[in-house]
């Protein structure tokens, strides 16, 4: 497990440089992000039926964009904004602003099981005054923020294209191999 410390102090071992600390942890707040777009860790989100009722809260770490399942009892619900649905079919559409998932048709039966499938975020906001933290993403691709922060350095303080691009090429393969692990592989 690495801190933004420890990742700060590996990157700036790579790439010597004089950039503040603050925007170093501002790279590091996109690298965390940049993590969850490409690498869907899913989790899984529960519901209780209510017999009826459209309307159920998820937790705030779930987003629209980041679901890919939606099922009650047997039946599985289509995304009413991105698939092509026909008027017989089920549909759910989710309110990012209020963590409210709308079934239509709304379940059948009290006490059904529902569960939502959906993809990780990055949950936290790294500040330069806590450099103690820990990224969001599993403690085994760590290590891949230092070759991530040391691209952008190598970019930012050295101009150095070619640089930037093997540190690239390290994290991001590292990371495009955790993605596919994810999508149907090892675990």
């Amino acid at each position: 497990m690495l801190s933004l410390q420890q990742i700060i102090k590996e990157a700036d071992l790579l790439v010597p440089n004089t950039i503040e600390t603050v925007d170093k942890v501002t790279q590091l707040n996109a690298i965390n992000n940049d993590f969850f777009n490409i690498v869907k860790i899913p989790k899984l989100a529960k519901v209780v039926a209510v017999l009826n009722q459209s309307e159920y809260i998820l937790p705030n770490v779930v987003r629209e964009k980041n679901i890919d399942l939606v099922k009650v009892g047997l039946l599985s619900y289509l995304d009413l904004m991105s698939d092509p649905i026909n008027p017989t079919q089920n549909n759910y559409s989710f309110d990012d602003s209020n963590n409210t998932l709308t079934l239509s048709p709304a379940p059948y039966s009290n006490g059904l099981q529902g569960i939502v499938r959906y993809h990780r975020i990055a949950t936290t906001t790294f500040l330069s005054s806590s450099l103690a933290a820990i990224p969001d993403a599993p403690t085994e691709y760590h290590w891949t923020y230092v070759p991530a922060l040391a691209a952008w350095l190598a970019l930012v303080q050295e101009d150095d294209a070619s640089k930037a691009a093997i540190y690239t090429d390290q994290y991001r393969s590292s990371w495009n191999s955790a993605a596919q692990n994810y999508l149907g592989g090892e675990r």
